[in-house]
């Protein structure tokens, strides 16, 4: 590639120190455990990440499908700054050191995985902003895979609770993935998004199997959706083009809220 990148997604292999240990997919211990891998090395950049911002520069989700003896930890990176942190911290997760926690579970660090498939993890990559807008190209359809519960909000009812998604409608997810982009990518690739929402408002649902799902936040459970969406994408090129570049982000980005505890994970299936 070549731009220097600033997108990193990586799987880390984890395993149980105790046997027949239960391992609950919980968001919040998800993003606690990665929080304090980094505050090991960089307490300070650990409280950074953890505070309350616009848009956090990370993604955090337990993958689905574990194994009783193993779990995968998915971590996104979306600035390039936190690579170096984030390596330490792995390095510094030698034999000896202090065990990772998972809610009540103490797990041990087995691989870790920056490369796509095949050699890879699909759930795994590198990129930059700037070459994934270099590289989309229009197409026809695709497809999307929304592997943890996702939910995109929607603003807030009059008693002021907020309002939520959770259908994977294109006017929602497209809209969503392209205000994430903008709040974190450099200004000479930021997109249009009233362009966005005309190219989202010409996308068609052409096919999916999804149903509701929820995950434990700590507070209690949050709905969202899963499933696999097949669109199909607007005539025009330009308006294709553009949403097959945030397809193509939204492995890196994730879709709608909560994605630093588990919620919104999401890639294109090719």
């Amino acid at each position: 590639m070549s731009d220097f990148p600033d997108l990193y997604a990586f799987v880390l292999q984890l395993y149980p120190l105790e046997r027949d240990v239960t391992l609950r997919a919980q968001g919040h211990g998800a993003q606690a455990l990665f929080l304090d891998l980094v505050r090991q090395v960089d307490p300070v950049t650990s409280e950074r990440l953890h505070a309350d911002a616009a848009s956090k520069p990370y993604t955090v989700a337990l993958l689905p499908g574990r194994r009783r003896d193993r779990v995968e930890l998915r971590v996104s990176l979306l600035q390039s700054e936190l690579f170096q942190t984030f390596v330490h911290a792995l390095l510094r997760q030698m034999p000896g050191e202090a065990p990772l926690r998972l809610g009540q579970a103490s797990l041990q660090l087995g691989d870790v995985i920056g490369t796509p498939a095949p050699k890879g993890h699909p759930w795994a990559g590198y990129s930059a902003f700037s070459e994934l807008a270099m590289r989309a190209e229009a197409t026809h359809t695709l497809q999307l895979e929304f592997a943890t519960p996702t939910a995109i909000g929607q603003g807030s009812r009059p008693d002021g609770r907020q309002r939520l998604g959770i259908l994977p409608d294109p006017a929602l997810v497209f809209p969503s993935l392209a205000r994430r982009w903008n709040e974190l990518a450099p200004a000479s690739v930021q997109l249009d998004a009233a362009a966005v929402r005309e190219a989202a408002g010409d996308t068609l649902i052409t096919r999916y199997h999804s149903e509701s799902a929820e995950i434990n936040l700590g507070k209690g459970p949050q709905k969202g959706f899963v499933g696999m969406v097949s669109y199909e994408l607007p005539l025009d090129p330009s308006q294709a083009r553009l949403i097959a570049l945030l397809s193509d982000a939204a492995l890196f980005l994730g879709v709608g809220m909560k994605t630093t505890r588990g919620m919104g994970l999401c890639r294109r299936r090719i």
